[in-house]
């Protein structure tokens, strides 16, 4: 019968082991704990610092040091799409007007049969306006008579002027545009319903 003889030594068990990187800083004993990339080629390549000298490291950290200036806006530039490759959109951006109008004249005349070119009289229709309807009015900037003419006239014109294709990244220019859009839809139901109840 084999007999087998374990050799157990104290701290010999990988749990009981202390085990910890040593701060790289040179003459430093203490425990390196904090990491920092050793360039900005090497960056997931790490020393492991003390707080102390992880302190004094930061200070004299650079990313950009030895780049010019132009290397420095190129850098930034490729981070800012993920250092992937981009190149300028091209075309006429002004056609995007054009394709929507297409697309609002083809939109109503498809609903010709539900709307007609009859006048929104003063009373609109002998019916009072809700707020909402009269704040649509006011954001189209509408007079009365109001026309389904008027509504498509002046939708179209504040479309061009505060499309966000226009404006790029201007947060009032893309609220009001949100505006225009509720509007034009609240005043093409108000049209819609008062032609159903001409009809009956």
């Amino acid at each position: 019968m084999n007999k087998f003889k374990f050799d157990i030594k104290k701290n010999n068990l990988s749990w009981e082991k202390n085990s910890f990187k040593k701060c790289d800083s040179e003459k430093c004993l203490e425990r390196g704990q904090y990491r920092a990339p050793k360039s900005r080629i090497l960056l997931n390549d790490y020393f492991y610092f003390c707080l102390n000298h992880i302190k004094e490291y930061n200070k004299s950290w650079d990313f950009y040091k030895g780049m010019s200036v132009d290397q420095i806006e190129n850098s930034m530039r490729s981070d800012t799409v993920w250092d992937r490759p981009s190149w300028p959109l091209k075309g006429n951006y002004k056609n995007v007007f054009d394709e929507f109008n297409e697309y609002v004249d083809d939109y109503i005349k498809n609903d010709e049969n539900k709307l007609n070119e009859n006048y929104f009289k003063n009373k609109l229709m002998d019916e009072s306006l809700s707020l909402e309807e009269s704040q649509a009015i006011k954001k189209l900037e509408l007079k009365m008579p109001i026309t389904l003419e008027k509504i498509k006239k002046n939708y179209k014109k504040l479309v061009k002027i505060f499309h966000p294709d226009v404006n790029g990244n201007n947060k009032n220019a893309e609220e009001k545009f949100k505006q225009i859009n509720e509007s034009y839809k609240i005043l093409l139901k108000k049209f819609i319903k008062k032609n159903e109840k001409q009809s009956k």
